[in-house]
């Protein structure tokens, strides 16, 4: 679900270069292209099973034009072709902290899961470095880390322009946010309206299903 909700939220111009972070199998880049035409992403990706199926997904949908799936570690990748020419930095990166909650045996799950390669902080500085002035970040997160989240935005001079609250049914407490970022640019925050996954019986909304169509 995370995956069809942020690309959903994010909304790229033709023509823009976007640095996918953590791209996994490569969805968020693939519903990009598939919703907007000449993209220009790079989806880094440090698990090397995980780049391997992105590549090929990205050649069995033919957008080898668009996409350019890099294994690689995020926190070595400082290259002048990219410090600060990206138009928008997205990521669907791990939701725990090191230190909270068991973690997966499985490598690749424990990766996804636990910040044990890639930090919040780390991650936001990341993207202030890689994005042009006036480019945009986009994350989602669960909503008990949005303290956080905010204090390492600003630090890095990322200013918080949309956020939207994730709840699993309109009587359920928000678990997950999103947040539309911008750098080096003062503005007041919009709060969009909350994003309701399932109806009271269990089905989906029809908000989901609309993040799914493209």
């Amino acid at each position: 679900m995370d995956p069809f909700v942020l690309s959903a939220h994010a909304q790229p111009c033709p023509g823009d270069k976007i640095m996918d972070i953590g791209c996994g199998c490569g969805i968020i880049s693939l519903i990009l292209c598939l919703r907007t035409p000449n993209l220009c992403i790079t989806a880094v990706e440090i698990q090397e099973k995980l780049a391997l199926i992105a590549r090929k997904n990205v050649k069995q949908n033919q957008r080898e034009q668009e996409i350019t799936v890099l294994h690689k570690d995020i926190r070595q990748m400082i290259s002048p072709e990219f410090l600060g020419s990206q138009d928008m930095v997205i990521s669907n990166p791990p939701y725990k902290k090191q230190d909270h909650g068991r973690i997966n045996p499985h490598p690749q799950k424990a990766m996804a899961r636990h910040e044990l390669t890639l930090t919040l902080e780390t991650l936001i500085k990341i993207a202030s470095k890689y994005l042009k002035p006036n480019g945009v970040f986009h994350v989602i997160y669960p909503v008990l880390r949005l303290p956080e989240l905010l204090t390492a935005l600003t630090r890095e001079r990322l200013t918080p322009e949309t956020l939207q609250f994730i709840h699993p049914q309109k009587t359920k407490n928000a678990k997950l946010f999103m947040v539309k970022a911008r750098k080096h640019r003062n503005s007041d925050v919009s709060i969009l309206p909350p994003l309701y996954l399932h109806t009271t019986n269990g089905q989906q909304s029809k908000a989901l299903e609309r993040t799914q169509k493209w």
